[in-house]
């Protein structure tokens, strides 16, 4: 039991499940419950949820982790939130979703977006657009109904407190103007969208209002709790592995890989290929890259070709991905040739090379290493930009596999430092929910106070040599998959 009014509660909800975890104020873990929910992929580039589940989850994983915790919820000095970014929902009067969201790996486009797509593409990146489009072209009479096009932070607070709100870094992939932070008149007239059907904007760490009575007995936190308003998984990340100065990039491996780097002033990329996003930190950008479906072309692979190793996994006790590492390893760098090109959301996904020599233990290792080829695909294209990298801070799923670690390193060529708690995206929403609650006084002193590191790894020169050769092969496979998505074949 810690002393009364030390503790953070974090809702995180994220692409595959929500996580509820309860922080003191050095990060210390005290209590955590995480629950799955289901996606929706019955046809290609479908990915769809039921908004009812985020906030299901929410309840049922925070009342856990308050238990877990062993303290009174009137200890609680406030709740922060943190969100997968680009999910969209419409929702009528009563916050009642009309058609279920669609998530950011939803690809599907409309005869009306392919039509826009160009002009909306010079506007950075907009796949809240997209979707909506979608929905428009599909069930205009849903579209006419929608009280608000809510993503996915916005439908928690306001199921929270009563209040539409979300945050610029989750805002932007709507009508949002990157430079003064606003909804834009113009987009909302060019693209028939108006603001009135967006929520309201709060800077990141903001009190944005109080949970209320029935939010409390859904969740097990006191009625009057704080919420602050935490911000999109990524750029929170960047704030929970410590990566908030110049030189140091944040790479996560989740569902995706996210490669982000921060930026005093925004810059763009002429091929849109990168995208500028408003950060959770006060009057700072984040420059971002994004390989959608990696670390979940690794569970499609466990799912669907390793069902001996998840049995023994089960028997033993174990995680079914340490086993699928031990194998990998016994691969020698490059996979022989093999490469897994990750574009399997868009169904440009490729297993390159493929031979009679090739085992399930070559493919797994090529998943890794496609990631990582990724990455450092995305890196160079950063500092071709001008931003200074040397060193990458990771997190995710593939911060906990050691031989991961490394691959990253060897493939990137860069320092690579895995921060102890690998799940950052709720580290980084505790960070700005202490702040916004006065428990520490500047983003700084908390990130200082708060973030560990666990290891650092260093390329290794053999290993490098062999992905020096891969990479550029990689990348031209990769880049004709994504100039095929980006024409619409």
């Amino acid at each position: 039991m810690g002393e009364k009014g030390q503790y953070i509660a974090v809702l995180d909800i994220g692409t595959t499940g929500t996580r509820s975890v309860i922080y003191d104020l050095e990060a210390r873990t005290i209590g955590t419950s995480y629950t799955e929910y289901p996606t929706k992929s019955e046809v290609p580039q479908q990915s769809e949820q039921d908004p009812r589940d985020w906030w299901r989850t929410s309840g049922e994983t925070m009342r856990e982790a308050i238990r877990r915790a062993r303290i009174n919820p009137g200890d609680i000095v406030g709740l922060g939130v943190c969100c997968q970014r680009a999910a969209i929902c419409p929702v009528d009067e009563n916050c009642e979703a009309l058609y279920p969201a669609l998530t950011w790996m939803d690809a599907r486009e409309s005869a009306s977006y392919k039509a826009i797509r160009e002009k909306v593409a010079t506007k950075n990146v907009r796949f809240s657009l997209q979707k909506i489009y979608w929905i428009k072209d599909n069930y205009p009479e849903i579209f006419e109904k929608t009280h608000k096009f809510l993503s996915t932070d916005a439908y928690i607070y306001y199921k929270l407190t009563g209040v539409y709100a979300s945050d610029y870094s989750n805002s932007i992939y709507g009508i949002l103007d990157p430079e003064t932070l606003k909804w834009s008149d113009e987009m909302a007239e060019e693209f028939g969208i108006p603001v009135d059907k967006w929520p309201d904007l709060y800077q990141a760490g903001t009190v944005v209002g109080e949970v209320t009575r029935e939010a409390a007995d859904h969740t097990g936190l006191a009625p009057g709790t704080p919420v602050v308003v935490g911000g999109g998984d990524q750029q929170c990340a960047c704030l929970g592995v410590g990566a908030i100065r110049t030189g140091i990039a944040k790479a996560t491996t989740g569902t995706g890989t996210f490669v982000d780097a921060n930026l005093e002033k925004p810059i763009y990329d002429p091929l849109n290929i990168l995208f500028t996003l408003p950060h959770v930190l006060e009057g700072r950008w984040i420059l971002e890259g994004v390989l959608p479906g990696t670390g979940a072309i690794l569970k499609w692979f466990r799912d669907e070709f390793c069902h001996q190793e998840k049995l023994l996994a089960q028997n033993m006790g174990i995680d079914p991905y340490a086993i699928i590492e031990d194998q990998a390893e016994t691969v020698e760098s490059g996979s022989a040739g093999l490469f897994v090109i990750p574009l399997f959301n868009f169904a440009k996904g490729e297993i390159v090379n493929l031979s009679f020599a090739h085992t399930r233990k070559h493919v797994a290792r090529a998943i890794m290493e496609g990631t990582a080829y990724g990455m450092r695909g995305m890196v160079e294209m950063m500092e071709g930009m001008g931003v200074k990298i040397d060193e990458l801070r990771i997190d995710g799923g593939g911060a906990r596999s050691p031989l991961w670690r490394q691959i990253q390193a060897d493939v990137v060529g860069k320092k690579v430092v895995v921060p102890q708690i690998a799940e950052s995206t709720s580290v980084g929403a505790a960070i700005l929910t202490s702040c916004g609650t006065g428990c520490y006084g500047a983003i700084e002193k908390a990130v200082d106070s708060m973030i560990k590191i666990l290891e650092t790894r260093e390329p290794k020169p053999e290993n490098q040599k062999i992905y020096n050769e891969y990479h550029p092969k990689f990348m031209e496979r990769l880049l004709a998959g994504f100039a095929k998505v980006m024409a619409g074949e």
